[in-house]
């Protein structure tokens, strides 16, 4: 179900619904949840995510990533979901993002995501991925979506191929994660819905 309730419209400018969860696109009031989310899992994010300096946990900064996610997912560039239980919009658990959309010939895009360490084991990225996808190919027509990990994080290559993804090969140096450039692995999900 994709729909934004009267009530939240301050906060969000897209929601969708899984059985248990809600992923929205946030507006700039929501800066103080994620800058709480993202303190609250700076360390245990470390070792996965893209290298970030001291201010990008604060509210000021994340206004700002709020502000340019908005102008982005409104030009169809990128569709940033931050996760929450159904019925608890107070507490971010996480957050699924689609980014580098490719239209025309190619209709791809990538997708990345997180989840709050207290949240790990419990099926919640699973459930968002898998729905995720599945809104982005039925809504955006999106024919590819492409996944790149750390070779050595094992809980999210357990879950991408879970959701369905192929492994493709290896990307060389791709991102700067934790100080350094790392390599990742390649993996795809195609839209099983075209003929």
């Amino acid at each position: 179900m994709y729909v934004v309730e009267d009530r939240l419209k301050a906060y969000e400018l897209f929601a969708m619904e899984t059985d248990r969860l809600r992923l929205s696109v946030l507006k700039r009031s929501c800066a103080d949840k994620v800058a709480d989310y993202l303190k609250r899992n700076r360390e245990f994010h470390r070792k996965w995510s893209q290298t970030h300096s001291d201010d990008y946990f604060t509210v000021r900064v994340q206004k700002e990533y709020l502000k340019y996610d908005a102008n982005e997912y409104i030009h169809g560039r990128l569709v940033p979901l931050y996760i929450t239980r159904k019925g608890e919009p107070g507490k971010i658990l996480g957050r699924v993002s689609f980014f580098n959309f490719a239209y025309g010939g190619m209709m791809s895009c990538s997708i990345g995501y997180h989840l709050d360490e207290n949240e790990t084991s419990q099926g919640y990225m699973t459930e968002a991925v898998t729905e995720s996808c599945r809104m982005i190919m039925d809504v955006m027509k999106i024919h590819r979506i492409e996944a790149f990990i750390l070779p050595n994080n094992e809980r999210s290559l357990s879950l991408i191929k879970r959701c369905g993804f192929k492994h493709e090969g290896r990307r060389i140096s791709y991102m700067h994660i934790n100080g350094r450039w790392e390599d990742h692995e390649a993996f795809y999900l195609l839209n099983a819905n075209e003929k």
